[in-house]
């Protein structure tokens, strides 16, 4: 502490530079969209170097914005604007969504880690740390000075806390990702007892916030799995938390031992001080010698009381290294708890839950949003207008185009809201378009699939078995034989019926061996010549 405190005696002004810069820097990062919004704001309105003021002297650049006439100053400002305008035009869609989201993935009641409470596990950590980076300085930087090894011990400190809180805060993420992947499982389990036809255990990669009610007809635990990452096998993975297990185990062991080592060696050190000064101790020359019995007894008492006091010493010592390394691991416990209890698993849950965090419900979000959109597009239209009436006073004095004069006498068609809308149609257009095209996709992949028979390999010989499309039942070489050998005994009407079927059966598998592949109608128009040939 005196080290910071002199420091900051001698460099207190750059210090508070070094603060006030961050803190802005800070500040404009969490106030990035309006501070940014502000200062297009201003950037347009300035008087000569102003970007309205630049726009307005290209009046004669028509451009065609979805078949319909702009300047192409004007599509430059609306651009500018319509960033800002984006970023605020939400309505109660997405909220639906994000709640549907957060819902499947069984994430809506969770909320990331705020910024005082990782203040608060930090300065935890820290304090803890420094309980035993001073001791381990002394060893880390061996001779050196009191001021130098506290300054070891900062940064040992500093370093310790960074690593456990990082690896404490991704193992409770850790562990809160394996309960929803177990959580998935037991209820795929479940399912699968109940029915054999149960679909697979596999994440569909494409759901995300704008296509979460794509999988509103699969199964609970489907839906879960297509909102977390997992690996192949989804399975719970335990890598973080057996490092953070391991870090945590030797820290503690480790700063427990130098401790208890420290607190030896200065034992050894007081007891060689004490030894040496009664060594050099000054002796009365005229005082009587001391009986040898006496001295003995006392020299035995003063070492019996050294070696209880020492004893108590270390049990003392010991007792609390041991209870600082119990504190130390309850605190680590403490960091994984909270790092379970909050964030996210779900790979847009984060998101989701930012879009709706601050509001209680849905009219409460759209009302929020819809006076936002409005503060965007009257500024907007502001700078609109202005850049359109200075267009037109120029154009007056130096244009001489009636179809430019005509193109700006038009300006009261084209807002920003105008732009917008025609902005939005053509993204929802796309939108459809492209929803069509993996619909077909899908429909055809189906068919595809349906469609698909097995081919015979190119290795089967006719003598085996081979499926066919009217029974699954082979026929082997020799029942042919005995069918065509039964031809001349007498047969009744349903003998005759097995016996062409089972013919049939041996001419469409000895096909199927040479090769012969053919489509479901012409088989079909072979089978039918055949059985009325046999008929009659």
């Amino acid at each position: 502490m005196d080290f910071l405190a002199t420091l900051f005696n001698e460099y207190r002004v750059l210090i508070s530079v070094l603060l006030t810069t961050l803190s802005l820097i800070v500040m404009v990062t969490i106030w990035w969209d309006k501070v940014s919004f502000w200062w297009l704001n201003v950037y347009y309105s300035l008087p000569l170097i102003g970007k309205e003021n630049r726009l307005s002297k290209d009046y004669e650049t028509p451009v065609k914005v979805y078949n319909k006439s702009w300047l192409n100053s004007e599509v430059s400002l609306c651009a500018d604007f319509a960033s800002h305008y984006e970023k605020v035009n939400k309505d109660e869609e997405l909220f639906a969504k994000s709640q549907d989201y957060l819902g499947k993935v069984t994430e809506n009641g969770r909320n990331n880690l705020h910024a005082i409470g990782w203040i608060l596990i930090a300065s935890l950590v820290f304090v803890e740390a420094m309980g035993f980076s001073y001791v381990l300085s002394g060893f880390t930087i061996p001779g050196a000075s009191e001021s130098m090894q506290k300054q070891g011990a900062l940064g040992i400190a500093f370093i310790i806390s960074v690593l456990l809180v990082g690896l404490t805060h991704f193992t409770g993420h850790e562990l809160h990702g394996n309960s929803l992947i177990k959580k998935a499982k037991v209820w795929w389990k479940n399912a699968k007892n109940r029915d054999r036809n149960t679909p697979e255990l596999a994440p569909n990669n494409r759901i995300n916030l704008d296509k979460t009610f794509e999988d509103d007809d699969e199964p609970q635990y489907k839906q879960l799995i297509n909102r977390i990452s997992t690996n192949a096998e989804v399975k719970p993975r335990y890598l973080v938390t057996i490092i953070t297990a391991v870090a945590i185990i030797v820290i503690a062991v480790l700063a427990t031992y130098v401790r208890g080592q420290v607190l030896e060696k200065e034992h050894i050190e007081t007891v060689m001080i004490d030894t040496s000064s009664s060594m050099y101790q000054e002796q009365d020359p005229y005082a009587e010698p001391v009986p040898a019995i006496l001295l003995q007894d006392k020299q035995e008492t003063d070492a019996k009381g050294d070696e209880d006091a020492w004893d108590r010493e270390k049990k003392g010592g010991w007792g609390t290294f041991i209870f600082l390394a119990f504190l130390f691991v309850l605190l680590q416990i403490f960091g994984i708890l909270i790092g379970f209890k909050t964030g996210f698993s779900g790979k847009h849950s984060s998101d989701a839950r930012k879009e709706i965090d601050p509001f209680k419900s849905e009219r409460e979000f759209k009302a929020h949003y819809s006076r936002l959109k409005q503060q965007v597009a009257r500024i907007a239209q502001k700078r609109l207008t202005n850049l359109q009436q200075k267009m037109n006073q120029r154009a007056e004095t130096n244009c001489q185009d009636p179809k430019v004069l005509h193109v700006l006498e038009a300006c009261g068609d084209r807002s920003f809201l105008t732009y917008m809308e025609e902005l939005g149609a053509a993204e929802t257009k796309f939108d459809q378009s492209t929803r069509r095209r993996e619909h077909q996709t899908q429909i055809d992949n189906k068919a595809l699939a349906t469609s698909a028979q097995p081919v015979p390999a190119a290795t089967h010989a006719p003598s085996e078995p081979i499926a066919t499309e009217l029974e699954t039942a082979t026929v082997p070489e020799t029942v042919a034989k005995q069918v065509v050998d039964s031809k001349t005994v007498a047969e009744t009407p349903a003998e005759a019926e097995a016996r062409i079927r089972e013919e049939l059966l041996a001419e469409i598998a000895k096909s199927k061996a040479e090769k012969t592949v053919e489509t479901e109608e012409q088989m079909r128009e072979r089978l039918r010549k055949e059985l009325m040939q046999e008929m009659s």
